[in-house]
């Protein structure tokens, strides 16, 4: 009996580890995350040759997001590294808020009384006037086992399929939640968040413009 329950945790951990090394998830492609908090400091991350700022609660850029009447928990933050400097704002708002959105049919079928994360990204060095906007919504664990749809990153005609996932941690669970960002299913970055985060870049998105706002966007899931 005990080796047959061992023989299945090897198995069980071997499954984990291939999935883990799969795709965008290998060592090489990685970020080392670093998390300061000191006595005297306020919490920063660091990510790769990235770094948050600690958060300031409220809105930067009230204009920017006036269409939301009545924002819940605002805060902002800004990422720098390699000459960026982005300003990262986020709130929390019921879905009827976004009622004069377009949004994917995940999200418009919420409840209007459910509460969406919105993140917006003003532009980067290389797109300094182009604005991003990620709406997240809850997901439940069912969700969570399958990576279905959380979210989308995007500007105009450009958009970036977020999913989320459990499999760092473990099945029925909230723990180590996974989110993946995906262009055309290929999944060119991830960020689990929580205790301890960890950071994923696909090489193809080095020099793109599309990295910093996929750095932006994992900011704001760090310290959200």
């Amino acid at each position: 009996m005990f080796r047959n329950i061992l023989a299945l945790i090897f198995v069980i951990a071997g499954c984990t580890n291939v999935w883990a090394q799969d795709g965008l998830y290998t060592s090489a492609q990685e970020w080392p995350v670093k998390i300061s908090d000191g006595w005297f400091t306020a919490r920063t991350i660091s990510f790769g040759q990235y770094t948050t700022s600690s958060r300031k609660n409220g809105i930067a850029d009230a204009a920017a997001i006036s269409f939301i009447k009545d924002p819940i928990n605002p805060f902002n933050i800004r990422v720098s590294g390699r000459d960026e400097n982005i300003l990262i704002q986020v709130i929390q708002a019921a879905h009827v808020a976004f009622s004069g959105h377009s949004l994917p049919s995940f999200l418009d079928n919420m409840p209007a009384t459910a509460h969406f994360s919105y993140i917006l990204i003003n532009g980067t060095k290389n797109e300094p006037l182009k604005r991003w906007e990620m709406i997240l919504k809850d997901v439940n664990y069912l969700e969570l086992n399958e990576n279905k749809p959380a979210g989308t990153l995007r500007a105009g005609d450009d958009e970036v399929r977020i999913t989320a996932h459990n499999r760092f941690g473990t099945k029925n669970s909230y723990e180590n939640i996974c989110y993946e960002f995906h262009i055309r299913r290929q999944v060119v970055a991830a960020v689990v968040t929580g205790a301890r985060p960890r950071v994923w870049m696909s090489a193809e998105m080095e020099g793109k413009p599309l990295q910093p706002v996929l750095v932006a966007a994992i900011g704001a899931l760090l310290v959200r």
